[in-house]
């Protein structure tokens, strides 16, 4: 009974301990888990060793819960810069804002301001200013590209359609179609998925045009030969 007691009165007297809310500051750094501070403000670690073979078990070393699934406000901000105003010229004054660079919010939606690299190696010249930069492969069950046009004007009347001497000129001097780009291009800029689609299609479409003008030709030569 007097152990009950007195554990009660030690769990009571830690309570403010264990709930409160730190709302100080520091200007040096922090750390939590660890007594090695990093390169930065605030340092954690939450590591886990068991003997193998059981695998590492630690639990999450950073959770954050903000409102409730729905709620308007961002569960997680990174931002860029601070709020700070300098004496401009003639005595005006010049204000810079941060920016929101990284945000998690409570509908289940991240967001980058500029661009995001996933892999060790960055993309570089022609490749280095996409907003998505992946150094490996990719894997998805469904892919939209938004297009501006299609190539639905071959089947207009004022479209020119190429003769097939001409086409045949030009393969033979460039080995590949016209409006296609060449193997070297390619390997030099990528594959522009939307609008490689598109100047597949005008082939198709072109192909097309080239099997009904020669079916004429050749149910006119039937026609020419089955007359008596």
């Amino acid at each position: 009974m007097k152990k009950t007691a007195l554990l009660a009165l030690i769990l009571f007297a830690a309570s403010p301990l264990i709930a409160q809310t730190w709302t100080g500051t520091t200007t040096t750094k922090a750390a939590i888990g660890t007594t090695t501070y990093e390169n930065t403000k605030l340092t954690l670690r939450n590591i886990q060793y068991q003997t193998a073979p059981t695998p590492n078990q630690a639990s999450s070393a950073l959770k954050i819960m903000n409102g409730y699934d729905g709620a308007n406000n961002n569960i997680m901000e990174i931002w860029n810069g601070t709020y700070q105003t300098f004496l401009g010229p003639n005595g005006s004054t010049v204000s810079y804002n941060p920016a929101l660079v990284f945000w998690v919010s409570n509908r289940d939606q991240v967001g980058i301001r500029n661009s995001l690299r996933i892999g060790t190696t960055a993309a570089t010249g022609a490749f280095a200013n996409y907003k998505l930069s992946v150094d490996g492969d990719m894997v998805a069950k469904r892919c939209v590209v938004q297009v501006d046009n299609w190539a639905d004007y071959v089947f207009e009347d004022s479209y020119a359609l190429p003769t097939l001497a001409d086409v045949e000129d030009y393969v033979n001097e460039n080995k590949h179609l016209p409006g296609v780009p060449s193997g070297q291009e390619i390997k030099d800029k990528g594959l522009e998925v939307g609008e490689m689609n598109r100047i597949l299609m005008q082939k198709v479409e072109e192909l097309t045009l080239y099997v009904i003008r020669q079916q004429k030709e050749i149910d006119a030569l039937k026609a020419a030969h089955a007359k008596p």
